[in-house]
């Protein structure tokens, strides 16, 4: 049942949060260098979200296209599984992964092309404008039990050196002591609570 309480809660959250975004930038525009983490701690468990544009976790946001393209895709598929190389959690707390969704930028175009290719291409040359023109966020979900959560007290993000355009990262949590908000930078890249 906690599963779906931090489930319901970082949905609301990220609803939120999304919301709060639209408001502030129109046409819920992303800002290259701005990534979001969201986070909940309820009982042993630990839930964080990671949503940054994929410009920055990738180096493009278009569909790979070359053989170097689609090798620096993998690479940041590889690395938001390794959520070990961009936060770090006190070891005290005993947190182990338990679970992690990535939420990822297709790598190929949506468009079927299983039909008949006699037809005239103006709407593969919008589709190819629309597709340079698209902004693409990437991201993971992450959720961790505890084995002594009274030591989670907060979290180092290491991210930063993995993504060096990635310039800040907010951050929005809710947290057994209430709720939290903090931008974090390279230099300033810890959280506590």
């Amino acid at each position: 049942m906690k599963a779906v309480t931090l489930l319901l809660a970082a949905a609301t959250f990220a609803a939120h949060a999304n919301h709060d975004e639209h408001e502030s930038h129109s046409h819920g525009a992303h800002e290259h260098g701005h990534g979001h983490l969201n986070l909940v701690v309820d009982g042993n468990q630990l839930m964080m979200e990671l949503q940054a544009p994929a410009a920055d976790l990738v180096g493009f946001e278009h569909a790979a296209k070359s053989d170097e393209e689609k090798a620096q895709y993998a690479k940041a598929v590889a690395r938001l599984k390794q959520p070990e190389a961009l936060f770090q959690l006190d070891p005290a707390a005993g947190c182990k992964l338990t679970q992690q969704e990535l939420q990822i930028a297709k790598e190929e175009h949506d468009h079927d092309h299983d039909h008949d290719h006699d037809h005239d291409h103006d709407h593969d040359k919008a589709d190819s404008a629309h597709e340079e023109h698209h902004h693409a966020d990437m991201g993971a979900m992450y959720t961790y039990t505890c084995e002594t959560p009274a030591k989670l007290t907060g979290l180092e993000v290491t991210l930063f050196s993995l993504y060096p355009t990635l310039e800040k990262l907010s951050v929005q949590g809710i947290l057994p002591t209430g709720q939290t908000a903090a931008e974090l930078t390279p230099s300033a890249n810890k959280l506590s609570w």
